[in-house]
């Protein structure tokens, strides 16, 4: 594993070019300023992050490989998918869980396609997220409704993204 990968160099340049603004505009009591209140933010999420980072890596290593290749694999076809929609919809966490399991589902024999349909599922039908905040700030007609309408929208996401990957496209 790379520590200095594209991301990294992306997410550097981005902090010389956002500082340089941050000097222009308000000079360095404006650049320490944001400095601060980004370090506060690393240090609020980054024991959580370490922790989900440990989750991601116990589940990729107690999974069995050959039940995730047979069940999330290549040849897994629409089970597969919609096994990975499955497990998205009730996995009750924000992205600090649900990525670096997405990410450890890969490492573990995932197909890409049961992946992006997990990562779909998550983000468009996450039980914990309709329950605790959709229904009760939107109102459950507008909830139920908006959730329904997304039921589908995972699997046919991983069937393109096979589609995707079959042709060579990613």
């Amino acid at each position: 594993m790379k520590l200095f990968d594209s991301n990294f160099w992306i997410m550097l340049a981005l902090l010389v070019a956002l500082s340089a603004v941050a000097l222009s505009r308000g000079g360095p009591p404006l650049l320490a300023d944001a400095m601060s209140g980004g370090a506060r933010q690393f240090l609020r999420f980054a024991l959580g992050l370490f922790v989900a980072f440990l989750v991601a890596g116990l589940v990729e290593s107690l999974l069995p490989r050959a039940w995730v290749s047979s069940a999330l694999g290549e040849r897994s076809g629409w089970k597969g998918l919609a096994l990975a929609s499955a497990v998205g919809l009730v996995t009750p966490a924000g992205p600090f869980v649900s990525m670096p399991l997405a990410a450890g589902m890969l490492r573990a024999g995932a197909a890409p396609a049961s992946v992006v349909a997990f990562v779909a599922s998550w983000g468009l039908l996450a039980i914990h997220r309709l329950i605790a905040w959709e229904i009760p700030m939107l109102g459950a007609p507008f909830a139920l409704s908006r959730w329904v309408l997304c039921l589908g929208v995972p699997i046919a996401l991983g069937a393109l993204a096979r589609l995707f990957w079959r042709a060579g496209a990613v």
